[in-house]
């Protein structure tokens, strides 16, 4: 089994290392046309989770069950914070290396010629 998964790890690393060969700002660009394309995912996972959690809150009648759909509600708020944090400073290091692009639509994509 070990032989197994160190196996998925060297043939997982190979797409790495042929970024390796691009320069720094074109692996960060990589990396954050990936980022932009799974956040608003997650974003919606967690606003799903929190407002199920509403909803059990809602139509709970016992303490316990109460209880449990308030811990749904905080863990959906605190993963919707951690998200949007995650993609803050992304942003951040975007504009601190002024690399340009990067969107799940690029400005470019949209001029018509």
């Amino acid at each position: 089994m070990k032989k197994i998964i160190s196996l998925g790890l060297v043939l997982g690393a190979f797409p790495m290392l042929a970024l390796a060969s691009g320069t720094v700002d074109s692996i960060l660009l990589q990396v954050i046309r990936y980022v932009n394309l799974i956040v608003p995912v997650l974003i919606t996972v967690a606003v799903g989770y929190f407002i199920w959690g509403v909803i059990q809150f809602i139509s709970s009648s016992d303490e316990e069950s109460k209880k449990m759909a308030r811990t749904k509600i905080i863990n959906g708020l605190i993963g919707l914070f951690v998200i949007v944090a995650f993609w803050g400073i992304i942003a951040v290091v975007k504009n601190t290396f002024g690399i340009t692009g990067g969107g799940a639509i690029d400005n470019r994509d949209m001029i018509i010629q």
